[in-house]
């Protein structure tokens, strides 16, 4: 008896438990115990024939996984096909291409709607980078005629400041004049 799949114990009563195979542990666990009526835990036996293995089964290819352009060098159209793994968008936007130059079928997407659907993603990307270059320079030219106003207003205090001492010392000067015309009538 071969299971259809191996999912973890209790999955289908309680929805908090995921589905994803995890093997049973507890001490008193009949599954672990291989308990008749028990569904079967994972074990070597179950596996495929070495013939059928790494063979997807609804296009009926060898299954190769490609990471770089380099590696689609080597396939065989006709008898393999390939899977992208977790890649970044631009590499597997240049795999895509090539792939489709060679006529390898992808087997993990679908190469047209993710094609189209990562095109639109760099374009709005573009825009939004555009929009934010625009706003940089706004702001960078905004500071630029802050400091040049902050510039002006310091220049006019200095050169108040500099009205002001001189006349401080018109007014000291005037004040000992004052003074020296007090002392000489007194005199």
């Amino acid at each position: 008896m071969i299971p259809k799949r191996f999912v973890r114990k209790d999955s289908h009563k309680k929805a908090r438990i995921n589905e994803k195979w995890r093997k049973p542990k507890g001490i008193t666990n009949k599954r672990r115990l291989n308990r008749k009526g028990h569904s079967p835990i994972v074990k070597p036996g179950y596996g495929r024939k070495g013939s059928e293995r790494h063979i997807h089964t609804k296009a009926g290819l060898r299954i190769v996984h490609v990471k770089i352009v380099e590696d689609l060098k080597g396939i065989n159209a006709k008898e393999q096909g390939i899977i992208l793994p977790a890649l970044g968008k631009k590499k597997q936007l240049e795999i895509i291409v090539e792939a489709e130059k060679k006529n390898i079928t992808i087997l993990n997407i679908k190469a047209k709607e993710y094609k189209e659907k990562i095109a639109k993603q760099y374009e709005e990307k573009k825009k939004e980078s555009e929009e934010k270059k625009q706003e940089r320079e706004k702001q960078v030219k905004e500071l630029e005629e802050k400091a040049k106003e902050e510039e002006k207003k310091k220049e006019e205090e200095k050169k108040k400041e500099k009205e002001e001492e001189l006349s401080e010392d018109d007014k000291k000067k005037k004040e000992k004049e004052e003074k020296d015309k007090v002392l000489t009538k007194k005199s």
